[in-house]
């Protein structure tokens, strides 16, 4: 019989084996980039949108953008007001993988990116503003309405900004293309609104209308853009039509436009 010195050492042993952790390998955790506020964050908790899509079904690109291009870019959007942005898959945008090995691309982007750090820095909207905005379509949404399709309100909001540009405070309930922006706005979403739907959209619109104003995006701004828009497509050897989605410049997601990947 073995001593009980022994017996008591060899459970204390047995012990410590049973209690010995096994080895794990070590978890891999991606990372995704959060389109409205350009943060990197473990993509199994999610994402926001700001477009947050402003209706809140995104962060703000907010609530649109819904039209692709051929550049060879994919991802999510955001926009307010549409987004969310800034797609179908969101309103996000960004040019995809293959800049990684195209100086000339890389060289573009960078550019455009600069470019648009530089507007928003300027930019005079507010964090209430885009809230303004996102507590509208909400509302909006749900009071059941819907715009015809993603594509035509982020096309309509970007219309907001180069409007603006052109002659600021026109988009405005003081300005001269008021009566007649509004009136598109609301015929987005019905040819026919009731009183209170009136009330929602024209509050809806207002909202956007300020936030863009406060922006103050210039016809200068929009000449650098679209020049720098055009060399990317030019680098990327891309045949696409799609123009820069200017309302990211008010939402303050343009330079999501610069990272991948991108979907319009």
């Amino acid at each position: 019989m073995k001593h009980w010195r022994i017996v008591v050492a060899d459970l204390i042993a047995s012990h410590r084996r049973l209690r010995v952790p096994k080895s794990r390998s070590p978890r891999r955790v991606e990372l995704s980039c959060d389109p409205l506020e350009e943060r990197v964050t473990p993509s199994h908790l999610g994402t926001v949108p700001l477009a947050a899509a402003v209706h809140l079904h995104q962060p703000v690109a907010l609530h649109s953008s819904g039209t692709t291009s051929t550049l060879p870019i994919t991802g999510p959007r955001g926009s307010l007001g549409n987004t969310l942005p800034p797609g179908t898959t969101g309103s996000t945008h960004g040019v995809g993988r293959s800049h990684s090995t195209n100086s000339a691309l890389q060289k573009a982007l960078q550019t455009l990116k600069s470019d648009v750090q530089t507007i928003e820095l300027a930019s005079g909207t507010t964090v209430g503003q885009l809230t303004a905005i996102n507590v509208a379509f909400h509302t909006l949404a749900t009071d059941g309405l819907t715009p015809s399709s993603r594509a035509a309100l982020s096309s309509f909001e970007n219309s907001l900004v180069t409007t603006n540009a052109t002659t600021p405070g026109s988009i405005t309930p003081t300005g001269t293309d008021y009566t007649t922006l509004l009136a598109q706005f609301v015929k987005l979403y019905t040819s026919s609104p009731t009183a209170t739907q009136t009330t929602a959209l024209t509050t809806a619109y207002n909202a956007l209308a300020a936030a863009v104003f406060s922006a103050g995006v210039t016809s200068g701004n929009i000449t650098t853009i679209n020049n720098d828009w055009a060399a990317v497509l030019a680098a990327s050897n891309s045949t696409s039509t799609a123009t820069f989605p200017y309302f990211t410049l008010v939402t303050g997601q343009g330079v999501s436009v610069c990272n991948g990947p991108m979907a319009f």
